[in-house]
């Protein structure tokens, strides 16, 4: 009985037990749902979602995948993306090409984090890739820091796909929007120099009139699309904009104002500029003279990166025209702390070789230094050679081969192909014959002094006949595009510098005490001890007045007891048609003197000038410590000035003879006895 009252008591025990947890679990998930509720009313739980993984879609243009529907099983879909197997070249050029993008990144960290040894090799190996995707140059380029863009920027075989378009590049300026940044530019530079720069404040003063003027030109800009207008005086065309940044690129060559501009924000108005101006060479070569000035000051390296103008120096170091290309290689070889052992090229001062990055040790400096109305691009060009007076061959001849030349070329052979074909003939004719003749040099002297030595000859066949004999281009830089290929381990610097005939022309205030030779003199001292001028061998070539500024360099560094190591080093000075005892073309009457007003250069070519005759005593003082070898050519032609109408010459035989070293007598003019007609 008490048995069966027990086993009663646990069955109802269980029942009820189980009633309670099936009540407790619906109150539970209840209470659990009005929760969720809740919370789904106040909380947007959809950013939970967002960390799972979405599904991702590749578009495959393969044939072998055109009837992906049609396929019932996986094993289907696998047997035909299969059927076609990789050949053992194809297997190695994807390894080859997966093997090359690993090691880009790996020579990226390399050139980013590695010692500067390690940073050049990785630099110039980076630079060689060449088969890298697009995408993956667009990730390098993101990668990259300031210092690692400009490494690369100086290599000769870069892809510019390593650097990037500049920030907002995609938005479209008009002028007139460009026109006010550029005078709130001018405006802000103005302030920043209190006002010192006169050039600066005259030009605003001329080309704004005042800030209020342009205000109402500014909103007559926007009058005029309702019909509205005002009176304006200033025309806002490509014309003012030029002006503006010529007066900016003024006001940038003046050390101690050019690092206005980046406080100024000029950087992106300066690439909006380049945008909008991009098929005008002018305006690109001024840009670039901005850049050039700017880069002087290294702590602005990441601002000029950031800005992207990196990118757009090395496409302009490529150009084929030589004034914007020798402004874009200063900038980045100014920006190049790596690469350029500390040497700086400041304004006027040309980097002509090495143009980029190279491996080799730089074993001597040759500076070459215009003359009067000269410059870097217009002095030490190749002489244009008038050939009809050249050669032995027949007239009858030539007429034959002419015609027969003239009946060959028809709609499938351009006259180039013939033009091609006779020159290789004629140089197999002469391979052949060359060795019977001798053939006399371009410029052979008509007098030389005792010291001078020749040749002056060589045989048909000779070295020299081989180079570029033939060649239909012409050099706009000998220096640059010759002296190389015979002696790559020079570097090769020319010196700029702005002369006037006549004070009638307008000059800066800032920059007309610098006129004077010694002035001058002390200033490219300076420019050059910049360019590490001093630390090395050294050979200078000057051109009339520029061979004064070598002496006048030389003689006062050995005054001050050549601090800089120019006088020790220098081993050679070669002069082209200098006056060492002045020029004719300075003795003008003094009614000339009047009408002309010389400037203070032309004054100082004064013939048998106390001050040159001066310099040139302490010069043959100074040589008497130092070793220099002298080599001087003299013009024999008298040289046409077309202003005057009448053949003139520039520097007599007399003057141009320094008295040491060897004199050559070279059958040219004043303006052509620096350019050599071949190499």
């Amino acid at each position: 009985m008490r048995i069966q009252i027990l086993r009663n008591y646990v069955y109802y025990l269980k029942t009820s037990g189980t009633c309670v947890v099936i009540l407790g679990s619906c109150w539970f998930l209840y209470q659990l749902r009005q929760v969720s509720q809740i919370v789904r009313s106040t909380v947007n739980i959809n950013v939970l979602n967002l960390e799972q993984t979405h599904a991702q879609y590749i578009y495959i243009d393969d044939p072998r995948f055109k009837d992906v529907f049609m396929f019932k099983k996986d094993q289907d879909l696998h047997g035909s993306a299969l059927e076609k197997s990789q050949s053992l070249s194809d297997m190695f050029t994807n390894w080859w090409k997966m093997k090359n993008h690993k090691i880009a990144y790996k020579l990226l960290y390399m050139a980013q984090h590695g010692d500067k040894t390690e940073r050049f090799k990785a630099v110039t190996a980076l630079s060689s890739l060449s088969h890298l995707k697009d995408w993956q140059y667009r990730h390098l380029a993101q990668m990259l820091d300031a210092r690692t863009a400009v490494a690369l920027a100086r290599m000769s075989n870069v892809n510019l796909q390593f650097f990037l378009q500049p920030p907002y590049y995609h938005i479209q300026y008009n002028l007139h929007d460009i026109l006010g940044q550029v005078h709130s530019l001018l405006l802000h530079l103005n302030t920043l120099c209190d006002n010192a720069h006169l050039c600066l404040t005259q030009f605003l003063s001329k080309k704004f009139k005042d800030s209020n003027r342009y205000l109402v030109e500014w909103f007559d800009h926007d009058l005029t699309s309702v019909g509205l207008s005002t009176e304006s005086t200033i025309v806002w065309d490509d014309e003012l904009l030029k002006s503006c940044v010529q007066a900016i690129c003024h006001h940038s060559s003046m050390e101690q104002y050019s690092k206005h501009l980046v406080n100024a924000g000029a950087l992106p108005i300066l690439t909006a500029i380049q945008k909008i101006c991009s098929d005008d060479i002018e305006m690109c070569i001024l840009l670039a003279k901005i850049l050039s000035n700017i880069s002087l000051h290294s702590e602005y390296l990441n601002s000029i990166y950031e800005s992207g103008w990196i990118g757009i120096l090395s496409r302009w170091s490529r150009s084929d025209d030589i004034r914007l290309s020798a402004q874009a290689i200063n900038a980045l070889a100014n920006l190049d702390a790596d690469g350029n052992e500390g040497a700086k090229y400041p304004q006027r001062v040309y980097l002509l070789h090495p143009l980029h990055r190279v491996h080799a040790a730089t074993k001597m400096d040759v500076v070459f230094l215009h003359g009067l109305l000269g410059g870097v691009f217009v002095t030490w060009r190749q002489r244009d050679v008038d050939t009809s007076a050249l050669g032995v061959t027949d007239a009858n001849t030539l007429i034959q081969t002419t015609d027969y030349s003239s009946t060959m070329i028809d709609d499938d052979h351009p006259q180039e192909f013939f033009k091609d074909l006779a020159r290789d003939l004629h140089l197999r004719e002469w391979r052949k014959i060359g060795q019977d003749f001798e053939v006399v040099l371009d410029d052979c002297p008509q007098n030389i002094n005792v010291r001078a030595c020749g040749p002056y000859f060589c045989r048909g066949d000779d070295a020299c006949m081989k180079n570029d004999c033939h060649s239909m281009s012409k050099s706009l830089c000998w220096p640059k595009d010759w002296l190389p290929m015979d002696i790559p381990s020079l570097r090769l610097i020319g010196i700029n510098y702005g002369t006037s005939l006549s004070m009638w022309a307008p000059f800066c205030p800032i920059e007309s005490k610098t006129n004077f030779i010694k002035e001058r003199s002390e200033e490219f001292v300076s420019k050059l001890t910049m360019a590490n001028v001093g630390q090395r061998p050294l050979i200078w070539v000057g051109h009339s007045m520029g061979g004064l500024l070598v002496k006048k360099m030389l003689v006062e560094e050995w005054k001050t007891g050549d601090k800089h190591g120019i006088c020790k080093n220098t081993k050679a000075i070669l002069f082209y048609g200098t006056p060492h005892r002045g020029s004719q073309v300075a003795a003008l009457k003094q009614m000339t003197q009047m009408l002309i007003w010389p400037t203070v250069e032309v004054q100082e070519l004064r013939e048998e000038s106390p001050q040159l005759l001066r310099l040139h005593e302490e010069f043959l003082e100074m040589l008497k410590k130092y070793h220099i070898e002298i080599v001087s050519f003299a013009e024999t032609k008298p040289t046409l000035v077309t202003t005057l109408k009448f053949p003139f010459q520039f520097v007599s035989l007399n003057s141009a003879d320094p008295g040491i070293g060897e004199f050559f007598e070279i059958p040219q003019d004043h303006f052509s006895i620096c350019k050599p007609a071949s190499r």
